[in-house]
């Protein structure tokens, strides 16, 4: 048994252990019979209680709602005076005074602790919703004054207090007040100097001095913002760049080590050495090259490869460093082949580059299929457009002739 069946095992007895001590404890403890419930007190809520009957016919459960413990007549006076001590500290909500009355008032309608709801009503709904909100009305008209009632209940009980207030506008703070001003003297400039070809701006409001002044627009965010997102484009198009010149460069390498195998295996066969079938086939690329002016990766990294045995780099390394700076299996691989052609001669040799070019020309088949695909896809947009020309071409006509 592993180390999790047994913590298992062990839990399953542990759990079951309990159990059967808490059932044992039930099972011997003598329950006295209860004869008195304690009711919650009053705001406190009904409670569901649930108990056993236990009579010579049998045992039978009993579920129901115990009411909470209502006020006596002598106590709800105290309560209601609690009850008003409350509200007179929530009502005002965020006004300093009824006196001052500038935002909404905050009308509760309940107070959980004591058990007692509130219903309120105010003089004139049209100035403060049942809700205590500000109508629109009030503060175009303040300062008004007027008077909101809250009526506690509990059963049939009731007892109102009547909150006499005064709404008045909100006091506006120095600077708001002055753009109010600024905007009162233009509109009165503007009204008297609506014929002539110039508006001539105030040199003081009030007691304040001023002098006015073209805003310039600041755009030194937008030349922080614009400019760090160019910047991250630009890097972002530098390493796209980067990888479709990886990319090339593989597919070049794929695209050219074909011929390679081809060219150096004929060389090699024809009684060459590996160096100078190597010599020969760059012989030939450079000369191609001075005649189109194009580059081909394969015979480039080879040109660098024929650059480091004339520099004195054994042609063994040469060979290696040119399998692993192309880095495709196939290129390893006939690095791996021509080491092994210096190292041993042609001596099983052959068959081995005979099996390698067999491989080579299955890729240069792969590599003419994979253009061929690659091709139609490019062609996909190029017939798109066309078609879309020839429905153009086809249907305007039809349809100005419908027009006619």
């Amino acid at each position: 048994m592993d180390k999790r069946k047994k913590w298992l095992l062990a839990g399953c007895l542990v759990v079951s252990g309990v159990a059967a001590a808490v059932w044992l404890k039930g099972y011997l403890e003598v329950q006295e019979p209860v004869r008195v419930l304690e009711r919650n007190p009053p705001g406190g809520g009904d409670e569901e209680i649930q108990m056993e009957l236990r009579t010579e016919l049998g045992n039978f459960p009993v579920n129901f709602q115990l009411a909470e413990r209502s006020y006596r007549e002598e106590e709800l006076e105290a309560v209601f005076e609690r009850g008003v001590q409350w509200l007179d500290d929530v009502w005002l909500g965020e006004n300093v005074s009824a006196e001052a009355v500038t935002d909404n008032l905050v009308f509760p309608t309940r107070i959980e602790s004591l058990g007692l709801d509130i219903h309120w009503e105010t003089e004139n709904y049209r100035w403060i919703h049942t809700d205590g909100t500000l109508t629109a009305e009030a503060r175009e008209t303040a300062p008004l004054d007027t008077t909101v009632r809250a009526v506690l209940s509990y059963g049939d009980s009731e007892h109102i207090v009547d909150y006499p207030i005064r709404i008045v506008m909100p006091e506006k703070d120095a600077k708001t007040a002055f753009g109010d001003a600024v905007t009162e003297v233009l509109d009165h400039l503007q009204t008297e100097q609506k014929t002539a070809s110039e508006l001539a701006l105030p040199e003081k409001i009030g007691d304040v001095s001023i002098r006015w002044y073209g805003r310039q627009n600041s755009i030194w965010s937008k030349i922080f913002i614009f400019g760090n997102i160019c910047l991250v484009l630009l890097y972002f198009q530098q390493e796209e760049r980067k990888f479709e010149r990886m990319k090339a460069r593989e597919e070049g390498l794929r695209r050219d080590y074909p011929e390679i195998v081809y060219r150096l295996v004929l060389l090699i066969g024809s009684g060459m050495t590996v160096r100078a079938a190597w010599e020969k086939v760059i012989t030939d690329y450079q000369k191609w090259r001075k005649r189109t002016g194009e580059n081909r990766w394969g015979y480039e990294e080879m040109e660098m490869a024929l650059r480091e045995m004339n520099y004195g780099i054994p042609e063994l390394k040469a060979y290696e460093s040119f399998g692993k700076r192309c880095g495709t299996q196939g290129y390893i691989r006939l690095s791996s082949l021509l080491i092994q052609q210096v190292k041993r001669g042609a001596r099983g040799m052959n068959s081995l580059l005979a099996q390698e070019v067999g491989e080579a020309e299955v890729l240069r088949r792969e590599n003419a299929r994979k253009s061929a695909e690659e091709a139609g896809t490019r062609l996909i947009l190029p017939m798109i457009l066309l078609m879309t020309v020839v429905f153009a071409v086809l249907m305007i006509p039809a349809f100005l002739s419908m027009n006619l």
